[in-house]
């Protein structure tokens, strides 16, 4: 009974990223919008939203408010811009669950799921959905290979399409021709006297299956090896690339590391690309 309740549960999640993904390409094409940046204001009208409000909304990032005649979203005003509008196109992905198509899908999704499981595989699949909305995967691939798909593109990405480093990065490992891992690193202050050590926060790789709570990422993953290039680029504004010996996941062997970092004060990270190099 295991393995076919185990291969349901894979079965339902793979419908609904090609449920949610599907419904935002649609809805990118009603909107007639073809270039970035693609605004969420643009889109809500499709969907029946009849306006937007920014407010203060405490831990919260967004809401949508069901009306009589369509809804009402509403943003959290304390946020950055670019985190406004990832949160936007998130909550204009909850109105696709409202449709026929997405009510049965959560029925089936359910099994013998409770409805906090539910809930929370929601919230995953309207983070695809609103990463679709922001960076169609065609378009947003094609300026990737600009670049080379490289960890020097993610600036660049991140201006063009008015998005975080954090949803750029997964949307440009989700593309990424090759298979990859992305970690964020950040100051191991207790570490502090002995010199710059990183540690890593979470960690996740290419098109990585949500069904635990921790959702898309490992949080504080364990990686074996030295990662003087992670302290390097956290030094710096300027990529850095290095190629050794690492363990990541389940993986043991030579990889390239990609690295730049972000942020300043206390808010400084570090992103890796790291590219395994399987045996073949």
């Amino acid at each position: 009974m295991f393995p076919n309740y185990r291969n349901n549960i894979y079965g339902s999640w793979d419908n609904g990223v090609e449920f949610v993904t599907r419904r935002a390409q649609r809805l990118l094409k009603m909107s007639s919008v073809t270039a970035p940046p693609f605004l969420p204001e643009h889109l809500a009208p499709f969907q029946g939203i009849k306006r937007i409000v920014k407010e203060d909304l405490g831990s919260l990032s967004g809401l949508l408010l069901p009306l009589r005649d369509g809804f009402e979203i509403r943003i959290n005003a304390a946020h950055p811009p670019k985190r406004q509008s990832f949160s936007c196109a998130h909550e204009i992905a909850h109105t696709f669950f409202f449709e026929d198509e997405g009510r049965t899908l959560m029925v089936k999704m359910r099994g013998g799921n409770g409805k906090k499981t539910i809930k929370k595989w929601e919230e995953h699949l309207c983070d695809i959905a609103a990463s679709e909305l922001l960076m169609p995967s065609h378009i947003f691939s094609r300026y990737a290979s600009r670049y080379q798909f490289g960890i020097h593109s993610l600036t660049p990405l991140s201006r063009t399409f008015n998005t975080s480093v954090t949803p750029t990065v997964l949307k440009l490992c989700d593309v990424n021709p090759k298979h990859c891992f992305v970690v964020r690193w950040v100051r191991d202050k207790s570490h502090e006297l002995d010199g710059l050590e990183m540690r890593a926060t979470w960690l996740t790789w290419s098109k990585k299956k949500i069904l635990t709570k921790a959702g898309r990422f490992i949080f504080n993953p364990k990686l074996f090896g030295s990662f003087s290039s992670v302290s390097k680029a956290y030094r710096s504004d300027s990529p850095t690339y290095s190629y050794q010996w690492m363990g990541v996941g389940n993986f043991r062997g030579n990889c390239k590391i990609w690295s730049q970092g972000f942020g300043s004060g206390s808010f400084r990270f570090v992103i890796s690309l790291i590219f395994p190099e399987y045996d073949n």
